[in-house]
C-alpha cells in the first residue's frame, strides 16, 4: 500500500501546475468527468440531480467545452438535452463549436450547430470555427461550417482572412471550397 502512495506521490510531483489543476478539478467535478470521457448515462444522472454544467475549469473549460474537445457526441446530445448554455466560452474566448471544429468532430460540430446559431463567434483574437478548422486542416468540418453560413471573408485582428489560415495548413481541398465559397 505504501508503495502504491509513493508511486502516486511521485507521479503527481512531477506535473506542472496547470496538470495539477486539471487533476482537482476531474476530481472535483462530475459532470466535466463524465462529458470528457463520453459517459451519457452519468451525465444525465448528473442532470437529474440538476448539476451545474456552468461550471469551470482554470482555464474556464466548462464540461460542454470539454466534450467538444474530445468529441463526446452522446454526452454533449445529454447536455444540450438538459439546455446547456452554448454561448459560454473559456478564458481565451473559445466555444465549444470552436474546439469541436479545430479537432475535426463533425458529428458534435452539426450537433452544436442545431443547439447555436452563433456560427461566427470570435475568441478573444478574432478567430471564428471556420478560422480554426482551417488552420488544422480540417476540410469536412470547414465545408459543414460553410454550407451552414459561416463567414468565409472574416478577418482575425493580425488582418489574416481564412483563406489566409488554409493557405497556410496546405489544405488544397480547403482552399478550393473557400475559394469556391467566395472568400478572398
Amino acid at each position: 500500500m505504501w508503495l502504491r502512495i509513493l508511486a502516486i506521490t511521485v507521479l503527481v510531483a512531477g506535473l506542472s501546475g496547470s496538470a495539477m489543476a486539471q487533476i482537482s478539478l476531474f476530481r472535483d467535478d462530475p459532470v466535466i468527468v463524465a462529458a470528457y470521457e463520453n459517459r451519457p448515462d452519468d451525465v444525465r444522472e448528473l442532470m437529474v440531480r440538476r448539476s451545474s454544467t456552468t461550471r469551470t475549469d482554470s482555464d474556464g473549460k466548462t464540461a460542454l467545452i470539454w466534450g467538444a474537445i474530445q468529441g463526446s457526441y452522446d454526452a454533449i446530445e445529454v447536455l444540450l438535452e438538459f439546455k446547456t448554455r452554448t454561448d459560454i466560452v473559456d478564458e481565451l474566448g473559445n466555444s465549444a463549436l470552436y474546439y469541436a471544429a479545430g479537432n475535426g468532430h463533425y458529428d458534435v460540430v452539426e450537433l452544436l450547430l442545431e443547439a447555436d446559431r452563433e456560427i461566427d463567434r470570435e475568441n478573444l483574437d478574432g478567430r471564428t470555427p471556420l478560422m480554426h478548422a482551417a488552420e488544422k486542416s480540417q476540410a469536412e468540418v470547414a465545408k459543414l461550417l460553410i454550407e451552414r453560413g459561416a463567414d468565409v471573408n472574416h478577418t482575425d485582428f493580425t488582418g489574416r482572412s481564412i483563406l489566409d489560415v488554409a493557405r497556410n495548413s496546405r489544405s488544397r481541398a480547403l482552399q478550393k471550397a473557400l475559394e469556391a465559397a467566395g472568400a478572398r
